[in-house]
């Protein structure tokens, strides 16, 4: 469904206040073109140099704080007693110590990148700007929860599949360990009369027994091999390319992907950061080729003065509900409630979907422990049937 864009108003960066400009080249200029604190680490789910809980905790109450009158200074050394975890209380410690100084806030916050990435920082520098530094705060927190429950939804899904796969794999390890010693002896005077499992074990055993030194520099230069391929750039994409495709997974990656996107970009519109700075800091916070392609050409539309709903409605993977809400929402100057809107929604499939994935999960793990736990046992219950016969 094509969209008539033609009576399109301008985009708001363009007209965007020059405190506020300043603001978005100095967030820009805080954003290194590596890895530029992840908006949520390699994953939704993972966090570096401190928990997501601790961060979560610092914001709202420091949120609190503020809005009870409680200057930045007290604040601060009043968060710092309360914390425990040893990262995060020595950063507010230094960044205490930095306050007193007479240094920003955001000044402070951006030379910890570990704990705060550049979107937190963006956020805070943005509410120092307009004076809103408490509105900032709460919506940066009410963000970090909706990432918290996430999290929490998938260790939930996932609690299961991994203890089955524990046992799973004690199992296979105590019949190798133990029975394939006591019994390879035994099975080995019937000769070519073992069962075809049971011959791949005793002579798997026996390669690893007799040729295990063999077997570390081979595992080192495979990895040293793998982490080498990894590192280029086609591999990356092809990477990333795979995982959005895969049949299950890619729809999680995908949902993650775009409430990752959509949360951030609305959050800074929403924190009154020009168009292009918040373009700039969620296109390095991203950690996939394709999405970060598809900032990369919303950011040249919106320098050229096309929008942001141009480059949205030539991305073949969105919907055309989203490119139509989006056009829509740039229209009406509620492009940040929009977008904060479309996160909500994949937010919500993320949730269904983990849910879902999970109940499939489960079986699956539970047929595939049967398969090769019975597999193993019937590779030495074969074998004794057989030897059982021959005394008799």
């Amino acid at each position: 469904m094509a969209i008539d864009l033609a009576r399109m108003e301008p985009s708001p960066a363009e007209g965007a206040s020059p405190a506020l400009a300043v603001v978005a080249r100095k967030a820009d200029a805080g954003a290194p073109s590596s890895a530029i604190s992840r908006l949520f680490g390699a994953s939704l789910f993972s966090s570096r140099g401190a928990s997501l809980d601790d961060r979560v905790m610092f914001t709202r109450q420091l949120a609190l704080l503020l809005q009870s009158g409680t200057g930045l200074v007290p604040a601060i050394a009043a968060l710092t007693e309360q914390m425990r975890a040893p990262a995060m209380r020595a950063a507010l410690t230094k960044i205490h110590a930095r306050l007193e100084e007479g240094h920003s806030l955001s000044t402070c916050l951006e030379a910890h990148p570990q704990i705060f990435d550049a979107l937190f920082v963006s956020i805070v520098r943005a509410g120092e700007a307009s004076g809103e530094m408490r509105e900032s705060l709460m919506r940066l927190a009410s963000i970090l929860e909706t990432r918290r429950r996430l999290r929490s939804t998938l260790r939930e899904a996932m609690t299961y599949p991994l203890v089955l796969t524990v046992i799973m794999f004690a199992v296979v390890a105590f019949m190798l360990i133990y029975m394939v010693p006591r019994f390879g002896h035994l099975f080995e005077a019937l000769g070519d009369d073992l069962p075809l499992s049971t011959r791949m074990i005793l002579g798997g055993m026996k390669l690893v027994g007799s040729r295990w030194w063999a077997l570390i520099p081979i595992a080192v230069l495979a990895g040293l091999g793998a982490r080498s391929l990894w590192r280029r750039e086609a591999t990356q994409e092809f990477w990333d390319g795979l995982r959005i495709r895969l049949p299950i997974i890619g729809r999680l990656h995908t949902e993650a992907y775009m409430f990752q996107l959509f949360s951030a970009f609305g959050l800074l519109l929403g924190s009154r950061v020009p168009h292009l700075g918040a373009i700039e800091i969620v296109r390095h916070t991203v950690r996939n080729s394709r999405y970060a392609g598809f900032f990369r050409a919303l950011e040249t539309q919106v320098e050229a003065g096309r929008g942001v709903a141009q480059a949205f409605r030539e991305a073949e993977f969105l919907p055309e509900t989203v490119k139509l809400m989006v056009a829509t929402g740039e229209m009406s100057s509620s492009l940040d409630t929009v977008m904060l809107q479309l996160s909500d929604h994949y937010r919500e499939e993320l949730e269904r979907d983990i849910r879902r994935v999970s109940t499939l999960v489960e079986p699956l793990m539970l047929l595939v422990m049967g398969v090769v736990v019975g597999f193993i046992a019937t590779a030495f219950i074969l074998p004794l049937f057989r030897l059982s016969r021959l005394v008799h």
